[in-house]
């Protein structure tokens, strides 16, 4: 993966993905999958493994939700992260996010969120998302940004950020 470039928050760019970013989703999910690759002894069924559950959840997602936006988060031309956004009734919801090891804690994530923010508020709507009780950073993420918890499940919050 080439170098990240600093982060400065114009130099996000965010665009609509292509079929040639699926090699990057594929990195990038697998960047957020350290449970699988722990519980494996013999590496070389890790690649299948990750790849079987990338489809999956692509597959629940385009279950969940068929009109999803699927975005990249760029760094100056390098893709360092993924939003998926679906409109449901009376909100945005984000479906998905992920930012590579590398670009984590930079504030890529933040000034997505931000920029949807924006958007919802212009529109009178709502942002809501999921979260695992577990993603501390997320949560204090979500947390610093306003969202609140709606609805605490077994290993999920349901928050949402009202404008």
């Amino acid at each position: 993966m080439p170098s990240i470039p600093a982060m400065s928050l114009a130099a996000l760019h965010i665009r609509p993905a292509l079929p040639s970013d699926e090699d990057f989703f594929l990195a990038l999910y697998r960047s957020t999958r350290d449970d699988l690759l722990g519980l494996l002894a013999d590496p070389r069924y890790i690649d299948g493994i990750v790849a079987m559950q990338r489809e999956m959840q692509v597959a629940g997602y385009r279950s969940s939700y068929p009109e999803a936006l699927y975005e990249v988060l760029e760094l100056d031309g390098v893709s360092v992260g993924r939003l998926v956004t679906a409109s449901v009734p009376g909100a945005i919801r984000v479906v998905d996010i992920a930012v590579m090891p590398e670009a984590r804690g930079r504030g890529v994530a933040g000034e997505a969120l931000r920029r949807l923010q924006g958007q919802t508020a212009q529109e009178g709507r709502d942002l809501t998302l999921a979260v695992r009780t577990d993603n501390f950073g997320a949560r204090r993420l979500y947390a610093a940004l306003g969202f609140t918890v709606e609805t605490e499940e077994q290993v999920r919050l349901q928050m949402r950020w009202r404008p």
